[in-house]
Formats: structure tokens, sequence, C-alpha cells
């Protein structure tokens, strides 16, 4: 399993982009600041999920993409602020946190 954080600087016309990135990386789950998306919801886009959150354009906003193969081990999403978001992962018969 391989893990990242990434300062994206905004998501906003660069999702697939990163995305690709990701998966040439083989990156499983990536925590990205400053998305500059409004609002707590989740995307799909080529083979990975983001649940992101945040309350307005002008803080840092929050989200975390987890590719195809663990999306259906994801047990919880926690979304604190527009700073903190978590998941609960179900791997190997234990919670990730």
């Amino acid at each position: 399993m391989r893990l990242a954080s990434w300062n994206i600087g905004s998501l906003t016309g660069k999702l697939i982009e990163s995305v690709k990135s990701l998966y040439r990386r083989r990156i499983n789950i990536a925590c990205v600041q400053e998305t500059k998306w409004v609002g707590t919801k989740a995307r799909e886009v080529d083979g990975y999920k983001l649940w992101y959150s945040g309350s307005s354009m002008a803080r840092n906003e929050v989200g975390i993409l987890v590719d195809k193969e663990l999306v259906d081990f994801v047990v919880e999403v926690r979304r604190k602020s527009d700073r903190i978001i978590a998941i609960k992962v179900v791997v190997w018969s234990k919670i990730l946190m």
C-alpha cells in the first residue's frame, strides 16, 4: 500500500491530471490540501474516489483520494472542518485511521 500527501494548490481543472499522476506512481491513498473546492461531497474519477471538505474558496479545503482497489474498504469518512478530514479503512482485518 502506498500513501501520499500532496499540496495541490487547486483541483479546479486539475483533477483528471492529478489522478493520472497518482495512478502512474501507484499511490493507493492520497491526502490533498488546498483543493479550493467548496462543500462536503464525494466524486469518482478514473478509478479513484475523492472525498473533500471545504467551507469557502479563501480557505484551505482538504480531500482524500482512494483508488478503486481500496474504495470498498472505506468504512467511515469524518469531515471535521475545511482543514481536517479522516477516513477509516479496513485492511487485512484491521482498521486503519
